[in-house]
């Protein structure tokens, strides 16, 4: 089933505090996925999922897609304080695939620019050029989903779902079965800080200050 495949492949999805050049990545979502425990009915996929203070404010286009506020992202950590960790599973892997690759691959590409990492050479596959070429229609992700009898994703949706969902769709279209689907796809990122409670508007005067 696998032999004309990599073994080894990863998943994966960002969300950022925009579309521009000048925007950072907020959160980072990937699953590994091996393409021979999966063949011999073997436990096969393995999920990651981080957060990061991108160091400025979110559009708000984006903060209703991601769904955290400027407050909270301020107290998380910095990318450069995981890079090393984050870097592992694209080190372990074959191929790196994201549904619109390209917009991931740039934003994860600098990131660890800025922190001193480099990522290895284009390895980067894209879901969403695949489904275009195989069906000729458009390949947005909930596009692709229905075409599959899935249920779509809500406005606003987290990384970690996003790279799943991703692996679906490859699998999908390789005519490969997926794995099961674990529970913590919606459970907060295994780096997050809590933050402070917000001040509360008008707290001065609420309080007599």
């Amino acid at each position: 089933m696998t032999a004309k495949y990599p073994r080894k492949l990863l998943f994966v999805d960002v969300e950022t505090t925009g579309l521009t050049y000048d925007d950072r990545v907020i959160t980072l979502g990937y699953v590994e996925l091996d393409l021979e425990a999966l063949r011999d009915g073997e436990s096969a996929a393995s999920t990651g999922h981080m957060i990061f203070n991108p160091g400025r404010a979110s559009n708000p286009f984006a903060a209703a897609v991601h769904g955290y506020d400027d407050w909270t992202l301020r107290y998380q950590p910095d990318f450069s304080t995981h890079a090393d960790e984050v870097l592992q599973p694209f080190e372990r892997s074959e191929l790196v695939i994201a549904h619109n690759a390209a917009f991931d691959e740039r934003f994860l590409r600098t990131e660890f620019t800025l922190c001193g990492h480099t990522l290895a050479p284009s390895r980067f596959n894209c879901t969403m050029r695949a489904y275009k070429t195989k069906h000729a229609r458009p390949g947005g992700l909930d596009k692709v989903l229905d075409h599959m009898g899935l249920k779509g994703r809500g406005k606003q949706h987290g990384a970690l779902e996003d790279a799943w969902l991703c692996m679906k769709v490859w699998l999908w279209l390789n005519d490969l079965p997926a794995p099961e689907m674990p529970h913590d796809l919606l459970v907060p990122p295994s780096n997050w800080v809590e933050p402070e409670m917000k001040p509360l508007r008008n707290a001065r005067k609420v309080f007599g200050w």
